[in-house]
């Protein structure tokens, strides 16, 4: 039986998770900003006192490896590498958009689309579209030059968004059918996917995983002080 740690900080949203066999046991979440370097290590401490566990009684650290937030993705995934490094025991990378996606089928099943959506700033979107057999994405999309009509065929039923970018979808295409079904990033949404890479063997080398970003941060190099002449 899986014990799993769970860490998502691909969002505002900073939470943690236990699970075994993908029950959740315990879990801590805020929404209050990107604080998720404050947070994030006492949530951990506070999901494993609630869980009665130890953490040398984990089998493995599921993270959430974006796309998302720079900042954020960094702290869950060095949190999670060192716990991981520490405790001997496998880091299992888990695609921010997919989880979600699954998050929402499993919860709002025979819609005839899931699409999750990440918030990327101005009117882009990080973008997934789950499909059985032939998922679509993730990538950066600018939704008022990218037609719905690349992602989906016409919709013939309810086609559910989730995740913090799915009210700009709703906003910016008009699909019909279209809805956003209130799902958000948090670590249980990572249970699924988690427990599959586990029972799978499919770990990743701590010293190479890396946070899927997608894109360059989006850096401004102050300019250089114009200082006066010799007067």
């Amino acid at each position: 039986m899986a014990l799993i740690l769970l860490i998502e900080t691909a969002t505002a949203n900073c939470s943690a998770a236990i699970t075994r066999d993908g029950t959740v046991l315990a879990e801590r979440s805020s929404d209050d900003g990107y604080v998720h370097a404050e947070l994030l290590a006492v949530f951990i401490r506070e999901c494993l006192d609630e869980a009665g566990i130890q953490p040398g009684d984990l089998d493995a650290i599921g993270v959430s490896i974006g796309p998302g937030s720079y900042t954020g993705l960094r702290v869950g995934l060095s949190t999670a590498k060192g716990l991981a490094y520490g405790l001997n025991i496998p880091v299992l990378p888990v695609p921010t958009l997919a989880s979600l996606a699954r998050a929402a089928e499993e919860r709002y099943p025979g819609a005839f689309a899931y699409l999750s959506a990440i918030d990327a700033r101005r009117t882009e979107v990080y973008l997934y579209r789950s499909a059985p057999g032939n998922p679509q994405g993730p990538i950066p999309v600018i939704l008022d030059q990218i037609p719905w009509s690349t992602w989906l065929e016409t919709p013939e039923g309810d086609v559910l968004v989730c995740g913090d970018g799915a009210p700009k979808l709703v906003e910016y295409w008009s699909v019909p059918g279209l809805k956003d079904c209130g799902i958000r990033c948090a670590a249980r949404h990572l249970r699924g996917l988690a427990e599959e890479l586990y029972q799978a063997g499919d770990w990743a080398d701590i010293a190479y995983l890396e946070p899927q970003y997608l894109k360059p941060p989006n850096v401004t190099i102050p300019k250089s002080p114009v200082l006066p002449g010799p007067s």
